[in-house]
């Protein structure tokens, strides 16, 4: 069976560097690997050394118990997961196939890109919304150091995903969907596996955190659900009448507005749902 590895050692250097170029439309693992394939050919710069990248302490103080243990094994499936989902972007072509007329040649039409109205995903200020959130948070809440980061840390992951989600599905109620639109959900998807990473450990959270973060879960899970679905239902606005789209779009609102009232990416007011009882 080929690995991600084999696959983009298969590509030209062409392939390669469409895609360190174009980092915009690939899963930034994809966009890693294909450089570090060009600098093992002698084709790429060799990049600073860095300061490894720190990561959140989403774990007890304790040594993890036979309790906990399904969690950590969920956690290996998703990162075996997120393997696959790399592998898949590794083996997808480049937006414009690249002919060659011999191995290793490339013929002068096989550099020739179609250019498209491409709608880029925006940069959200994430940091903000995270404070916002986090001033909602009762003071007793807020004491033990630990607690406030993992949640601050779970709010981040969050809504770095759902800014983008919101964003992609936006566009497409507006009949703005641009023609690179299942591939952004493919991305966003990728985003949400961050979220999914850190969500399968268990937190001791206080009462109003432990709510906030159900909301989150119940929305990051439902989001997922329909970036996967979209592209299928894009054609004909056949998404605003699938009704296991339209229950869920409902669905995420309701928990999104026990977050915030107002979207910070569309500034609409989310909609809480109503219950109507006639006696």
């Amino acid at each position: 069976m080929a690995t991600a590895t084999d696959v983009l050692r298969a590509k030209t250097d062409a392939e390669l560097q469409f895609f360190v170029d174009n980092p915009g439309y690939y899963h930034a693992d994809l966009v890693a690997a294909a450089r570090q394939e060009l600098r093992r050919r002698g084709l790429g710069p060799t990049p600073p050394s860095s300061e490894p990248e720190a990561v959140l302490d989403y774990t007890d103080e304790a040594e993890p118990g036979p309790s906990r243990r399904p969690l950590l094994i969920a956690a290996a499936l998703l990162g075996f997961v997120g393997a696959g989902g790399a592998m898949f972007w590794a083996s997808r072509p480049a937006a414009q196939p690249l002919a060659a007329s011999q191995p290793g040649h490339l013929s002068p039409d096989s550099l020739k890109l179609e250019s498209v109205a491409a709608r880029p995903i925006p940069a959200f200020d994430v940091d903000k919304i995270v404070q916002e959130q986090v001033a909602r948070v009762p003071e007793a809440e807020k004491q033990k150091a630990q607690e406030l980061r993992q949640f601050r840390g779970l709010c981040r992951r969050f809504w770095n995903a759902e800014t983008q989600t919101e964003f992609l599905t936006s566009q497409a109620h507006a009949g703005q969907a641009g023609p690179m639109f299942d591939e952004q959900t493919l991305v966003v998807r990728q985003t949400w596996r961050d979220w999914n990473k850190a969500v399968v450990y268990s937190y001791k959270f206080g009462p109003n955190m432990k709510d906030q973060l159900e909301r989150m879960a119940s929305t990051a899970s439902s989001q997922q659900h329909i970036l996967a679905n979209f592209p299928g239902l894009l054609d004909g606005h056949k998404f605003l009448t699938d009704k296991e789209m339209v229950s869920r779009e409902a669905d995420v609102q309701d928990w999104l507005a026990g977050l915030r009232k107002v979207s910070p990416v569309t500034g609409k007011p989310y909609k809480a749902t109503v219950l109507e009882i006639k006696l």
